[in-house]
């Protein structure tokens, strides 16, 4: 079984990590101009992911379906609303900005949840005896 209060700070923090990353490749590979725009890439995904986070890691009373369900439909909605937030304070107030790097920093951070997914789960003999 996913221990998710574990997977989800790490897949944040390597979120982090893969955007400095991306950063300092665009940084050595172009210009400054470039990891900058790598690194706003990366923060447009994992401050819409934290958000995500917090509103299905946070403790809550009613642990019903309902609930659980409510909360992860607000939490989407609230990371596709940070995102396209964030797009627009990018691309609207950052000059100069080179957008390819925008894109790739946000597509290598974006990546990390694959990894996760195919890191974090079960294996499947077991995930299949187990149900």
């Amino acid at each position: 079984m996913i221990d998710v209060k574990h997977v989800v700070p790490v897949t944040l923090l390597v979120q982090v990590c893969v955007s400095f990353v991306a950063a300092l490749a665009f940084w050595a590979g172009m210009d400054a101009t470039a990891g900058k725009s790598a690194l706003l890439g990366g923060i447009a995904v994992v401050i819409p992911n934290g958000f995500l986070a917090a509103r299905l890691l946070r403790p809550s009373r009613d642990e019903s379906v309902t609930a659980i369900m409510r909360s992860a439909w607000i939490g989407e909605i609230g990371k596709l609303l940070l995102t396209v937030l964030l797009f627009a304070a990018i691309f609207g107030a950052v000059r100069p900005l080179e957008p390819l790097a925008v894109f790739c920093g946000f597509i290598a951070a974006q990546l990390v949840i694959f990894g996760a997914l195919f890191l974090g789960g079960a294996p499947r003999t077991e995930a299949i005896t187990k149900s």
